[in-house]
């Protein structure tokens, strides 16, 4: 597979992912993940075992961003490291709109794969976190 390709495919999975999360669909987003896999931020990991314990922490998530007057969330990828054909890590910036308040920018790095359903998170890290 052409290189262009893959980034091409990699850039429409986070688009995806981007949607799932302004539609608040924690189920859409939660299918976005590898079993397992994991979050690190804030010096902590959190380990996803299975599909059940990644929806219910991105329920939770999707609750949490709209009380904090979530409107939409936007991204942009700042590096794409490809790592053969069926691995990367992708560093992005994030911006999240916010009602009656600045936005919240930060970065994620994603550990991805590469599977039968496409490409998927194994890790993220959540890093550089602010409120401006």
């Amino acid at each position: 597979m052409p290189i262009q390709q893959i980034h091409a495919d990699i850039e429409q999975f986070f688009n995806a992912y981007c949607l799932a999360y302004n539609q608040q669909d924690s189920q859409g987003v939660a299918r976005l993940f590898a079993a397992p896999s994991g979050i690190a931020q804030h010096g902590q990991y959190t380990h996803f075992a299975n599909p059940d314990t990644t929806a219910k922490n991105m329920h939770e998530l999707c609750q949490w961003y709209a009380k904090q007057g979530f409107l939409q969330a936007n991204f942009k990828i700042n590096h794409l490291f490809l790592q053969g054909t069926q691995h990367a890590i992708a560093d992005i910036a994030w911006q999240i709109e916010r009602k009656q308040q600045a936005p919240w920018l930060f970065h994620t790095t994603y550990n991805l794969i590469k599977t039968s359903q496409g490409w998927l998170i194994l890790l993220c890290t959540a890093y550089e976190e602010s409120f401006t």
